[in-house]
């Protein structure tokens, strides 16, 4: 009871790591990866696994505090509905691709892979990872 309990909440339940093949990409570029996920303590029902191409730029706006604002680029959604056993380990490749058009990095735009695995009345473990486009 108290495995499922503390996974619930965070605590030795299900976690994710987001590999990718280069950090470094080119406009037009399509990034492969894998996603590892690890099983925690206890079995937990995996719903789905969403891959997030996202950019952060940084432009000032009379109506926002804040200068940095995100922009989802492309998602990927990967249907699991399948409990992930304690201790287990999967590895699931994917495909992700940047815009033609999409600006470089610099100190105004920075893009970013995020990984979410989503666990019914849990929380949802999640990774992020860089990306250089030159």
């Amino acid at each position: 009871m108290w495995k499922e309990f503390f996974s619930s909440i965070g605590i030795d339940s299900v976690k994710v790591d987001t590999v990718l093949e280069k950090q470094i990409a080119a406009p037009g570029e399509t990034v492969k990866g894998n996603i590892l996920i690890k099983g925690g303590q206890a079995d937990e029902p995996v719903e789905k696994i969403q891959v997030l191409l996202y950019m952060q730029y940084e432009e000032v706006k009379e109506d926002s505090d804040f200068s940095w604002h995100d922009k989802d680029i492309e998602e990927i959604n990967i249907q699991i509905n399948r409990n992930i056993a304690a201790g287990e380990s999967e590895t699931i490749p994917f495909l992700i691709k940047i815009p033609d058009n999409g600006p470089l990095t610099d100190g105004s735009h920075k893009w970013y892979i995020k990984t979410k695995v989503f666990i019914d009345q849990a929380v949802d473990p999640e990774d992020e990872d860089q990306i250089i486009v030159q």
